[in-house]
């Protein structure tokens, strides 16, 4: 028992340290700042980063916080970690797919943007920071809301102003519960024309360590740029990058993290 409550202990000033520092740290500084062997110190970070709370830089083997500590810190916005961790990717799915890319996340009971990039097409979709008002009626929206915890889809559900959200939409609490059953399910989320908007889009859920939902990445388009073709070739870019976010973050399988 005692050997459990100091290996939390060890765990606990490790976090501490890293906190401090702000910035990357190699395994050997770190176990000179904790009194600790190398090895020791590297076993610790190897079992903090299974679990999300520590990150580790492949290039320079350096660690920092990760977004599972960063997400438990009492009044933090994880907002600007979430888009650091983000940006890259958002850069491959813009390259891979050639449209506009947005990340959105799920924030004190409202979806926002994480990041976007816009395409460079004379006709392209558009996005701006901050809350998503009806984010059912976008293709990473879904994905996020039908990844949440159950209690939370239902209080979003009951919340949403149905009048507002046009054709191609769910019409009331209950079809919107099983529209994100059916996207969680497929494991990713497509709108055609929802509320006129003139726009295709695709959305897929990013799961942190613990397989909690942690964002949605997605890319849009203006629908005649969009054949079948089209479509099918940014619904599998789309799931790519998103798994390889997953991966990064040492995500469970999708399917057991609901």
């Amino acid at each position: 028992m005692r050997g459990r409550v100091q290996s939390v202990e060890k765990a606990l000033r490790l976090l501490q340290t890293l906190d401090r520092q702000g910035d990357w740290l190699g395994v050997r500084d770190l176990a000179r700042q904790l009194g600790m062997s190398a090895p020791a110190t590297h076993s610790l970070l190897k079992t903090l980063q299974a679990a999300g709370f520590v990150e580790t830089n492949p290039d320079t083997r350096q660690y920092r916080l990760g977004l599972a500590a960063l997400r438990l810190g009492n009044g933090l916005d994880p907002l600007p970690e979430m888009r650091r961790f983000a940006r890259p990717y958002c850069e491959m799915l813009a390259d891979k797919s050639d449209e506009t890319v947005v990340v959105l996340a799920w924030q004190h009971d409202h979806v926002v943007v994480v990041d976007w990039i816009q395409t460079d097409h004379a006709l392209a979709v558009t996005h701006r920071h901050g809350v998503i008002a009806h984010p059912i009626g976008y293709a990473s929206g879904r994905a996020l809301l039908a990844h949440l915890e159950p209690g939370l889809r239902e209080h979003y559900a009951r919340g949403e102003d149905y009048a507002q959200l046009g054709a191609n939409s769910p019409r009331n609490p209950a079809e919107l519960l099983a529209l994100l059953a059916q996207v969680a399910d497929d494991g990713c989320a497509v709108t055609e024309n929802v509320g006129e908007s003139g726009v295709t889009a695709v959305g897929a859920p990013v799961f942190d360590a613990s397989g909690r939902i942690l964002i949605a990445i997605g890319c849009s388009a203006p629908l005649s740029r969009v054949t079948p073709t089209r479509l099918r070739h940014l619904k599998a870019r789309v799931r790519e990058v998103a798994a390889e976010m997953s991966a990064r973050l040492r995500a469970p399988d999708a399917k057991s993290a609901r």
